[in-house]
């Protein structure tokens, strides 16, 4: 699959051609931004012939969502070692795609601060239109907005163990068969 940080990568670029005043540039680079969201798109479309989730496999899939790729990979292993799935977004577009797939999601972890005019409470606030029920866990270093919580969620400062985060999920009543 494209890798969605090269599209986050490229608005980041754009934003910063923006504030020096060159907006060809800027438009050039959310061109080629779109471009990879729409191969992922048309990828997404081929996903959804797939099995939502193999018949045996009873892990449940986390929606992590978080713009720092270092931070993303460590906490998607930690998970997948605990015997979650994961499902990875870079940023609240990608996350949206990934919503409106065929894929159960059973837990949204989102950053509260992304790399975009929308956040984690946004992001936690469209789950939870098209899954009223989702269990979500928000996390933060820092955040200057009035916290904008879902009802029924947690919210952990950064950083954070990984059996903090598991015992928060557990709270919420996700729990791995593993």
């Amino acid at each position: 699959m494209i890798d969605e940080t090269i599209a986050f990568e490229l608005n980041a670029a754009a934003a910063y051609f923006d504030r020096q005043g060159n907006a060809v540039v800027a438009v050039a680079l959310r061109d080629q931004a779109e471009t990879l969201r729409a191969e992922a798109v048309r990828l997404q479309d081929d996903a959804d012939q797939l099995p939502r989730r193999a018949a045996d496999d009873q892990s449940p899939t986390v929606l992590l969502v978080e713009d720092e790729v270092p931070l993303l990979k460590v906490v998607t292993d930690e998970l997948e070692d605990a015997g979650y799935n994961v499902l990875q977004a870079a940023s609240y577009e990608v996350a949206d795609l990934l919503l409106h797939s065929p894929k159960t999601v059973d837990l949204l972890l989102t950053d509260i601060r992304l790399p975009s005019t929308f956040t984690g409470w946004d992001v936690a606030e469209r789950a939870r239109s098209r899954f009223p029920n989702l269990p979500v866990i928000y996390v933060t270093g820092y955040s200057v907005e009035a916290p904008r919580r879902v009802e029924g969620s947690l919210l952990m400062m950064k950083p954070y163990r990984p059996s903090a985060l598991i015992n928060a999920m557990h709270q919420l009543g996700v729990v791995s068969p593993a």
